[in-house]
């Protein structure tokens, strides 16, 4: 279902100075760049597509291939209008320099949880100290991991091996002994095959919780083009409160219109399909509405572990919160 790219910023200056030779397309085109292969996280985006629903808004929709590079890069080149991305990702581009702003939260909590093997002598977070940890190379894992072991009572002391997505078999074949899952999909994707997994809600631990995915874009364009984004953004709702209604209906058209080839088992579509629906709404009962206190203590948080860096790999020590994110374009008539 992921990961991200977390490419070094570095190239970032590479990839802003190849903007000029972008191609923006129409006034009413909107070009969403996937941050994987298409997957219950982007499902609202897809009944859009599958209904006419953003054609009859006048709105030419073009969803972008997975590439391997991070979307947040690729929208602040200019070659993505909006992109899917993660407030710890979110965070570090900013720092970095990439003028991007969260337009709408796709799911309200963090989705992603620490595992072990149910089989495993792992009772809880604090055994995790000196385990070997299967992880993804992103620099926010560390704080992240540590701050759970440590509000269990362990040191928070464990070893890290960078896997990417082999993560999952590492941890399935007991080559690892944790690693981080999307409940939503690997945890799904484990019951399917038989493997039992035990895992730790971050949120339970002391690391403050944060929306699980986001829509981002340029704040430029949220000023230039917010006309076009907000009827975008307005269609969006739609599908994703539709799959928060009928999740299975939604799972039905979502699999009808990416084809079967894409998802040889269903069965995994529809099951994510019912839990994440659980996440997709807002306590309005709308979606993609961002909480600022959810935001405040998450972004302060992670700048105050002393991770978060900007162009020049200096320390980042402060940060505003409220220039991460916008609710103006979730304003709908």
């Amino acid at each position: 279902m992921r990961r991200l790219c977390f490419l070094a910023l570095g190239i970032v200056g590479a990839l802003l100075a190849s903007a000029a030779c972008s191609d923006e397309g129409s006034e009413d085109r909107v070009r969403v760049q996937l941050d994987w292969t298409p997957n219950t996280n982007h499902i609202g985006i897809y009944i859009g597509l599958a209904n006419g629903w953003y054609e009859e808004a006048g709105i030419d929709v073009d969803v972008l291939p997975y590439a391997d590079v991070n979307p947040d890069v690729i929208v602040a080149n200019g070659n993505a209008d909006v992109g899917i991305s993660f407030p710890p990702n979110l965070i570090f581009s900013r720092a970095a320099g990439l003028d991007l702003v969260s337009v709408a939260a796709v799911l309200q909590r963090n989705v992603t949880e620490l595992a072990v093997l149910e089989s495993s002598d792992i009772l809880r977070p604090r055994d995790l100290d000196g385990k070997t940890y299967a992880g993804f190379g992103l620099p926010f894992e560390e704080p992240h991991i540590a701050t759970v072991i440590r509000a269990d009572g362990g040191q928070g002391s464990f070893r890290s091996v960078t896997l990417s997505t082999a993560a999952y078999e590492a941890l399935y074949a007991g080559r690892a002994d944790f690693s981080e899952i999307y409940t939503t999909w690997e945890g799904i994707e484990a019951q399917l095959r038989g493997v039992r997994l035990r895992t730790f809600r971050y949120d339970s631990y002391g690391v403050p919780d944060f929306p699980g995915v986001l829509l981002v874009a340029s704040r430029e364009a949220t000023e230039e083009r917010a006309d076009i984004l907000q009827r975008f953004l307005e269609v969006t709702r739609r599908g994703y409160e539709l799959a928060a209604a009928q999740p299975q209906e939604a799972a039905r058209i979502f699999l009808k219109y990416v084809g079967d080839e894409t998802f040889p088992e269903p069965d995994m579509v529809r099951r994510s399909a019912d839990l994440i629906a659980q996440s997709l709404l807002a306590a309005d009962g709308r979606w993609g509405r961002q909480d600022p206190q959810q935001w405040t203590t998450y972004a302060n948080w992670l700048v105050g572990q002393g991770v978060v860096t900007d162009d020049e790999g200096k320390v980042v020590t402060a940060m505003q919160p409220a220039d991460l994110y916008t609710n103006q374009l979730l304003e709908f008539p």
